[in-house]
């Protein structure tokens, strides 16, 4: 089924469209056009999150923590984890040294509900850096969706 397009132009210095060309090809684009449509679905996602409506996204929060018994950062963090159990859908722990853990938290909320998440988890002592990586689902949360099967459909009411 071949995608209904707008034809639009754009018009670009030549040290962008050598920039442009040089990615197209590194990456495999099959066109400047797919890559340039690439790009916005970034842009667009960007743009919805930082208005932080209540568009879905998806994406993860990676934590880098001591590992330290004495503080119990693990167990902070997992009772935010938690608190937060209609955002985070999964978490990874990963021991990246004797006294150095990274844990990898798989989100789906609204802007603010993740957003929210991510600055309490930079809050907890012992916690040395906190990155947040959504991209957009553009429903909204309140729109039903379908889990591998009709019979595993539901609603989410945030």
């Amino acid at each position: 089924m071949a995608e209904d397009l707008d034809r639009v132009s754009l018009t670009l210095p030549p040290a962008m469209t050598d920039q442009l060309d040089g990615i197209v090809e590194d990456w495999n684009y099959a066109s400047r056009s797919e890559a340039v449509r690439d790009s916005l679905r970034d842009f667009f996602t960007t743009y919805e999150w930082e208005r932080g409506d209540e568009t879905r996204h998806y994406g993860t929060i990676v934590i880098a923590h001591e590992h330290d018994h004495d503080s119990d950062v693990a167990g902070r963090l997992q009772t935010i984890q938690h608190e937060y159990a209609d955002v985070v859908t999964s978490v990874q722990h990963i021991h990246l040294s004797e006294d150095r853990c990274m844990e990898t938290l798989v989100v789906d909320g609204t802007a603010g509900q993740i957003d929210e998440l991510a600055n309490r988890l930079r809050a907890v002592g012992g916690v040395k850096q906190v990155k947040v990586v959504v991209v957009g689902g553009g429903d909204s949360r309140a729109d039903e969706h379908d889990h591998a099967g009709e019979q595993n459909k539901h609603r989410h009411e945030h």
